[in-house]
Formats: C-alpha cells, sequence, structure tokens
C-alpha cells in the first residue's frame, strides 16, 4: 500500500513537472556595439520590453559582440520593441587598488548609459534578431 502511494506521488510529481508553464516566448538575438566606430570591447546591454515582460541582458564581448539572454544563456529577448541601454565601463588595468577610481569612468557616452536617457532602442521579431548599435558623441 505504501509503494502504491509512492508511486502515485511520483507520477503525480512528473506529471506537474512536465506542465510547467514555459514563460513567454524567447527569440535569440545577437548583435555588435561600437563607439566612434571601433568594437566597445567589454560592458553589458540591457533590452526592456515596453509592453512589459521580462529583460534581457547580453555580456559584450572583446569584438563588441552580444548574445541576449533572458531565462538561460544566449536564449534571446522576447519580441516586440524594447527600450535599450549599454553599461560600458573602464577597467581597472595595471593601476594599484589605491588609485583606482570607486566608480570606474564609462568608455561610452554617458547617455547611452541609463534607461531614462538612452535613445536606443531594438526591435525584436519572431525569429533570429540582428541589432548593430553605432554609438557616437563625446564621453561626458
Amino acid at each position: 500500500m505504501i509503494r502504491a502511494i509512492h508511486c502515485t506521488l511520483a507520477a503525480a510529481l512528473a506529471l506537474a513537472a512536465g506542465c510547467a508553464d514555459p514563460g513567454p516566448k524567447v527569440v535569440p538575438v545577437r548583435g555588435k556595439v561600437t563607439y566612434n566606430g571601433n568594437p566597445v570591447t567589454s560592458g553589458t546591454v540591457t533590452f526592456t520590453p515596453t509592453a512589459g515582460g521580462p529583460p534581457a541582458t547580453g555580456e559584450i564581448g572583446p569584438d563588441g559582440t552580444f548574445a541576449m539572454t533572458t531565462f538561460k544563456s544566449g536564449d534571446g529577448a522576447v519580441p516586440g520593441k524594447h527600450k535599450v541601454f549599454i553599461a560600458a565601463m573602464a577597467g581597472p588595468n595595471d593601476q594599484l587598488p589605491e588609485s583606482r577610481s570607486p566608480t570606474p569612468p564609462p568608455t561610452i557616452p554617458v547617455k547611452y548609459t541609463h534607461p531614462a536617457t538612452s535613445p536606443l532602442t531594438a526591435d525584436v521579431g519572431d525569429t533570429e534578431t540582428a541589432v548593430t548599435f553605432e554609438l557616437t558623441g563625446p564621453l561626458k
């Protein structure tokens, strides 16, 4: 009798796990970030859906490329229009800890680094989307 109860509970748990809500649809999004024609070599790109939903982030690689992640690495972003902002700060390089700034300086214009001031947007379609952000202007 106890064995039958355990088997029933195990089957119910397996069924419930298989029926879990997969969440909103996401599509692969890849792209590149440049500043004054040169790749931005590190930082993070953030997509925030304007109609609501989970945001996506992408780590910028040394060549300026990124792949967006919403739930698992590289899965993409939800389809629709997104507000985009980019965080790219100078690294500590070879500076001694006591000479490092508590907040590293940005390597791109400040206006791109905050959702309230960034003019960047992206439209994510129903299939894989490629975007390029060509940033310009003074750092301040």
